[in-house]
């Protein structure tokens, strides 16, 4: 499942070639930093991605070549984002309310990889929608970001965060119903 020189390089570090998990990084880096900038504040995106690549180093030996490598790199950056979120703040609850077709589309455009300045709601928007993010679970955090960011499937996010598709189902809906009602108070 792994690419051969992906399993080459995760072999070679296994065996004491500890340089070698720099090609790792250097090749996954901008994947992992785009997660973490999707959950964290810009601010300490930084240290997150660093500090899951030092996970994902100690962890080398758990693993398996079930996968692709990148999908085990990504659970180890979404627990890592969960981890910083838990440390650093209490998740406030927002009332819930309908969610409105104009706030929907402002998700679905919004939460993508682009820079604040080329995305194409604006860069107010953008950042409106990011602080509205940081209100959310760092669970509905990660799958609202996976499922419209990363444009991953139930199954695939079911997949990689070990939620039930029901579950993320659930947990999708009741995340674009806080963002609604936080984005409707903030305009």
């Amino acid at each position: 499942m792994v690419e051969s020189s992906d399993l080459d390089i995760i072999s070679s570090v296994l065996d004491g070639d500890v340089d070698n998990f720099a090609i790792l990084i250097d090749k996954y880096k901008g994947k992992v930093f785009k997660i973490v900038s999707m959950h964290i504040p810009h601010d300490n995106v930084d240290e997150v991605a660093n500090d899951i690549f030092f996970k994902a180093y100690k962890s080398l030996k758990t693993f398996k070549n079930d996968s692709p490598f990148i999908n085990w790199l990504t659970v180890i950056a979404i627990r890592g984002c969960k981890d910083f979120w838990r440390q650093k703040y209490a998740q406030k609850d927002v009332p819930m309310s309908s969610f409105d077709e104009e706030t929907e589309q402002a998700i679905e455009l919004g939460i993508d990889y682009r820079t604040p300045e080329t995305n194409i709601l604006g860069d107010e928007n953008y950042k409106m929608l990011m602080k509205a993010m940081e209100h959310l679970k760092p669970t509905e955090r990660t799958i609202i970001t996976m499922m419209y960011a990363e444009e991953r499937s139930v199954a695939e996010i079911s997949s990689l965060t070990g939620i039930t598709e029901s579950n993320v189902k659930v947990t999708a809906f009741r995340a674009r119903k806080k963002l609604a009602e936080i984005l409707n108070k903030m305009s």
